[in-house]
């Protein structure tokens, strides 16, 4: 069975996976990477106007295969006014 790396990034930290996971496909190590992302979005995306997540998949000769990347634009139509203006 190959050995996919899942490789993340969040701007700020970037994880290289060095253990990596028996899969059966390159397919099987999209889905896992599709939950990976559902898992960081949901604690790593904040108050930032924008936030992006980011999951490579490597093989094990280190060729990237796969990326997939999770983004959160934010913008207000209209300011309320308990939230300051940013200069």
């Amino acid at each position: 069975m190959p050995r996919y790396f899942i490789d993340t990034s969040d701007g700020k930290f970037e994880a290289r996976d060095e253990e990596g996971l028996d899969l059966p496909s390159i397919e099987a190590a999209r889905r896992e990477v599709v939950t990976v992302l559902r898992q960081m979005g949901s604690h790593s995306l904040d108050g930032d106007v924008r936030s992006q997540i980011t999951c490579s998949v490597r093989d094990e000769a280190g060729t990237v295969l796969f990326e997939a990347v999770l983004v959160l634009s934010q913008f207000w139509m209209v300011r309320p006014p308990s939230i300051p203006r940013r200069v």
